[in-house]
């Protein structure tokens, strides 16, 4: 945390991962009741589509740099997120996750590579530590904040709050090497 050009893409990438968090944790209970094997599918399609992402991630950013995949990869994550204020359609429901997912793996890859790119090779523990705490602390603070934000407001709100966030926070990054 001590390294300013580490800061930015962790905060971005743990906006990405308070989402992750809220998606992974309340999902299942945000549908309407009897959609158990929706929650399945859905679940399973972001992991699916996070997976493939993430790999295309790696291999475009090798071609052509992490950098350029932040924004994208968050506006398509967020896309993902809004969908979900439909919680009550099937078809909103698993096209936002797939959206998410693809969203969230691009962001995984690009961020760490992003944020390796930003130091010399001294500095990659410091960037792998930090980017590991934001994964991990988004995680957390997605699932508890999530909970307490939509016991006020309600699931498919909160999902739009959560969704504007991202993309607020998106706002602080700025592409840059050391």
């Amino acid at each position: 945390f001590r390294t300013p050009a580490l800061t930015r893409p962790a905060l971005v990438f743990a906006a990405t991962t308070v989402a992750a968090g809220a998606v992974c944790t309340f999902l299942p209970a945000a549908l309407p009741q009897g959609s158990a094997g929706l929650a399945v599918f859905a679940l399973l399609g972001h992991s699916v589509a996070a997976t493939a992402a993430r790999w295309w991630a790696g291999r475009y950013g090798d071609r052509n740099g992490p950098a350029g995949l932040i924004r994208p990869a968050v506006v398509i994550a967020a896309a993902g997120m809004f969908a979900l204020v439909l919680v009550g359609s099937p078809v909103a429901v698993m096209a936002g996750m797939v959206l998410f997912g693809a969203g969230f793996g691009m962001i995984q890859n690009a961020s760490l590579a992003d944020m390796f790119d930003r130091v010399d090779e001294s500095g990659y523990g410091a960037a792998s530590a930090v980017w590991s705490v934001a994964y991990d602390g988004g995680l957390g603070v997605g699932a508890v904040g999530f909970g307490v934000l939509a016991t006020q407001i309600g699931y498919p709100a909160g999902f739009a709050v959560t969704a504007i966030v991202m993309v607020v926070v998106l706002g602080a990054y700025r592409p840059g090497r050391r």
